[in-house]
């Protein structure tokens, strides 16, 4: 069983550090998981050379290895999100022109998937959060080259928020701002 768990373990954690790892929002878990698999495979060695400890070092072998491919299932699940959310954009990517957006909003509109694109230097904290939980939009943060076909498209988002929220992209932005400034999240 203790081997199951060591190879399953270092098998995803391989997984994860070559496919997941340019995912910023889950290198701190990735680094956790190879520290705790670290002392892991450190608890073994110890195992077969400090013989009075072997059942506390069989805990922490079973403990950290455990912990480490629970944390690394964790991870695949992240990355396979963050995988089908960039498919999901590269769909947009194809679409050349506003009129093609334009047929794409309505589309999205009746499958209430609607998208928002933001294009500058930074990503605003938080804002994909909010965009989720208080207007069902998906947030994606493009960079700075900004693609004038997206922007057609949140145009027609911020005339939806309007409509529905009597709210502007603008206004649901600095809500981050107050958010980040009372530290709520």
């Amino acid at each position: 069983m203790l081997l199951i768990l060591g190879i399953l373990a270092f098998c995803l954690l391989i997984f994860n550090n070559y496919y997941a790892y340019y995912w910023y929002s889950i290198v701190l878990e990735l680094e956790y998981s190879k520290i705790i698999f670290g002392i892991g495979i450190l608890s073994v060695g110890l195992h077969y050379f400090i013989k009075k400890w072997r059942n506390v070092m069989t805990k922490i072998m079973i403990g950290a290895f455990v912990v480490c491919l629970v944390l690394n299932l964790y991870l695949v699940v992240e990355y396979y999100k963050d995988v089908q959310s960039q498919n999901r954009l590269s769909e947009y990517y194809e679409l050349e022109t506003c009129k093609k957006m334009e047929n794409r909003f309505v589309v999205d509109l009746k499958k209430r998937e609607l998208k928002y694109f933001h294009f500058g230097i930074g990503v605003i904290m938080g804002m994909k959060d909010i965009m989720k939980s208080n207007y069902d939009i998906e947030y994606y943060s493009m960079g700075c080259l900004i693609r004038s076909e997206m922007e057609c498209y949140n145009k027609l988002v911020d005339k939806y928020l309007k409509k529905n929220y009597d709210k502007s992209l603008f206004d649901i932005s600095k809500e981050t701002d107050i958010r980040k400034l009372i530290k709520v999240e």
